[in-house]
């Protein structure tokens, strides 16, 4: 026998539920914006086009962090791959499109300068930009960098070896309220007056032994 009270329910798995491709896109964004960026690109994007185009508003685009998922994952060599470093520039360089110029933090590992450059052409207001471990990231890129992001006020080189002190000098001239980090290897070890001198503002510093 039917109960009345059942009439006009909806039965778990009937397909009749809510069609989450008609919610506001604000509520979509302020949902997507707790999500990791990894998550959101192999998530939501998939779902239906209005939450792919949600996935594409400037503001969730505004920060690409990686970092996070490197540091939770394990090192493997394919990292200092080519095809590796060209899928991590061709990540930056979508994003930097997707953010319509609003790119304000860049935190990533093993891209070149192509992507770097990319973004500093076109993202005139990035304020943090680390970029650890990038073999391939040189003093050409560090000029476009000087030359395009004023507002820049963190740079992370730890690791990065092809980057002159010359080009940091130069970044530091152009971008006033610059802080320039990097952990040296760790087979080199400055003593205080060492990384003065270096005229340098550096975050890890181990004291030198003999």
């Amino acid at each position: 026998m039917n109960n009345d009270n059942d009439e006009g329910k909806v039965e778990i798995g009937s397909g009749q539920g809510r069609d989450w491709s008609e919610l506001k896109q604000e509520c979509l964004i302020d949902i997507l914006s707790r999500l990791s960026m990894e998550d959101r690109w192999t998530g939501p994007m998939l779902v239906c086009k209005p939450w792919m185009n949600a996935c594409d508003d400037p503001w969730l685009n505004s920060v690409f962090d990686l970092e996070t998922w490197f540091e939770s994952s394990r090192i493997s060599n394919l990292w200092f791959s080519f095809e590796f470093e060209q899928k991590v520039d061709s990540f930056l360089r979508c994003v930097v499109d997707r953010s319509q110029g609003g790119l304000k933090e860049i935190r990533v590992r093993h891209c070149s300068d192509v992507s770097v450059s990319y973004a500093a052409e076109r993202c005139p207001n990035l304020e943090v930009l680390w970029i650890k471990s990038c073999l391939s990231v040189t003093d050409a890129s560090m000029v476009k960098i000087a030359s395009n992001c004023p507002k820049l006020r963190e740079l992370d080189i730890s690791h990065s070896i092809e980057i002159s002190h010359k080009a940091l000098k130069m970044v530091e001239k152009s971008c006033k309220n610059v802080k320039v980090l990097m952990e040296p290897p760790s087979n080199v070890r400055l003593s205080q007056d060492e990384t003065s001198n270096f005229g340098l503002s550096v975050r890890s510093i181990t004291t030198y032994k003999s």
